[in-house]
């Protein structure tokens, strides 16, 4: 099978031909059929010999047009002026059901010019992890990039211990970062950067009119995008742990799953990234980081945009400020909808605040709590028994709720507070048994976390957080 490569249209300076290296024993842990019909890949195809020898790497190096592509980044609010993918290789791209382009990347094939170094490797736990993750926030309605199989590669990788290796199949419509554009502006490349600018209007607001496809457009949509993604994240008590420039998507998508996690226990200042030792992107900070990093993104497009200094920063410094106003909106909209109040400007100060503030005193889980306030707000009993059944702690949040001032009646539909989200604890129990050789587990949470099951087949177990002990509360990017 060969794809079809775009990238390799675009200036030579931006990527680098590398095909990805064989492995020794690859097997399937996991595979997404639904999507890889949705992308048109042939199942009995995609599923044979031959498609797992294309997607682990072990096909003739001619079957391959892949590339390594190159970006820079600011990590941890340093700026590093080379990065790219030190892991990853993009295949290439097919069309998908809706006629839409989406890229083919595999993470973990081995090593590539911008490897510093490192093997270019992945372990199985955050293959697994970004396999079940991102498809968990496909399924709440968070944009995201997509993954398409989790594969062991039968050999070994060096972390913190010998660990078993892997190989992540992701999709995207492009993979485009914010520091795609920092490379080529810290170079003064205004073709690199008019490239990227292209091909980021025709992966991402292909809607757009040409006249439009301006580099102040372009940040006016990418502002409006990530303002409404981390308000997503926010209302379901996502953290993202890493939120570099090199990891921010121009089509305002989650990008790389590395030390994130959801909220069991809710609090302001969580953090779960294992390098995040001074809480830099931390819960609350997320909004914030988000914005900086915006203004990064301004900055590396300057050198296209049209008209004097002044000017180009006195416009981008004017879109940048929509940001804030979107935010908010989004969060308050998405919050009220949790908590069934009717929308204003002042309901989250007034009533979502002292809410969160009420969730953090008391350790009442993030997820559980919205749950239990929505079943009995619509007096559901079988709901009502089974989170109680999750949530020790039930009684001080129905204290509370019944005596507060919040407007019921005005649900939005079930969807408003999830049930089920990827359980950090869930997922460890996962890859611990992955490790040991059996895909089960993970099979099982894909399909609890993707396939909106009936009250009558969930578990207690399915909805509680972990029990003291269970999990530690860190994650690692597994690099």
């Amino acid at each position: 099978m060969k794809l079809k490569q775009s990238y390799q249209r675009l200036p030579e300076q931006l990527y680098h031909r590398c095909a990805p290296s064989p492995v020794s024993a690859p097997h399937f842990l996991a595979v997404n059929e639904f999507l890889g019909e949705q992308l048109g890949l042939n199942h009995e195809w995609m599923l044979s010999n031959e498609g797992l020898d294309f997607f682990s790497g072990n096909a003739k190096s001619t079957d391959y047009t892949s590339v390594a592509t190159v970006y820079a980044g600011f990590q941890f609010g340093q700026y590093n002026p080379q990065l790219g993918d030190g892991r990853a290789l993009l295949l290439g791209e097919t069309i998908n059901h809706n006629g839409q382009v989406q890229e083919i990347q595999l993470k973990g094939a081995g090593p590539t010019p911008y490897s510093r170094g490192g093997d270019g490797r992945s372990a199985l736990g955050p293959v697994i992890r970004e396999y079940l993750v991102s498809e968990a926030m496909h399924a709440l309605g968070v944009p995201t990039t997509r993954a398409l199989m989790a594969l062991r590669t039968g050999d070994t990788v060096i972390r913190d211990r010998l660990q078993p290796g892997g190989i992540l199949v992701r999709v995207a419509p492009s993979h485009l970062r914010f520091g795609s554009f920092q490379f080529a502006a810290a170079r003064q490349d205004e073709e690199a950067l008019n490239a990227l600018t292209a091909l980021a209007f025709a992966r991402h607001y292909p809607q757009v009119a040409a006249e439009l496809q301006t580099p102040q457009h372009l940040l006016k949509l990418v502002t409006e995008r990530t303002a409404q993604l981390v308000a997503k994240w926010m209302s379901i008590g996502f953290v993202h742990g890493v939120m570099n420039t090199d990891n921010m998507s121009i089509g305002g998508l989650t990008l790389d799953y590395g030390p994130c996690a959801f909220q069991d226990a809710f609090a302001w200042q969580q953090v779960f990234s294992s390098i995040d030792t001074g809480g830099r992107y931390r819960y609350a900070q997320q909004p914030n980081i988000a914005l900086w990093n915006l203004a990064r993104l301004a900055e590396a497009l300057l050198p296209i945009w049209p008209g004097t200094d002044d000017h180009k920063v006195a416009e981008a410094e004017a879109i940048l400020r929509t940001f804030e106003p979107t935010f908010e909106t989004h969060r308050n909209s998405l919050f009220a909808a949790k908590l069934g109040l009717r929308e204003d400007h002042s309901v989250y100060q007034s009533t979502i605040e002292p809410f969160l503030n009420f969730l953090e005193e008391q350790s009442l889980d993030f997820t559980l709590s919205f749950a239990l306030i929505e079943a009995l707000s619509k007096d559901d009993r079988d709901r009502i028994h089974l989170v109680r059944s999750a949530l020790p702690q039930h009684a001080s949040l129905e204290r509370y709720w019944n005596e507060s001032a919040f407007e019921q009646g005005q649900w939005q539909g079930d969807a408003s507070n999830p049930l089920i989200i990827p359980r950090n604890h869930q997922i460890e129990a996962a890859i611990e048994s992955a490790e040991l050789g059996s895909n089960t587990e993970t099979s099982r949470l894909f399909r609890l976390y993707t396939s909106r099951p009936s009250l009558q087949d969930l578990s207690v177990e399915d909805l509680r957080g972990p029990e003291p002990g269970e999990w530690l509360g860190r994650t690692f990017c597994g690099t």
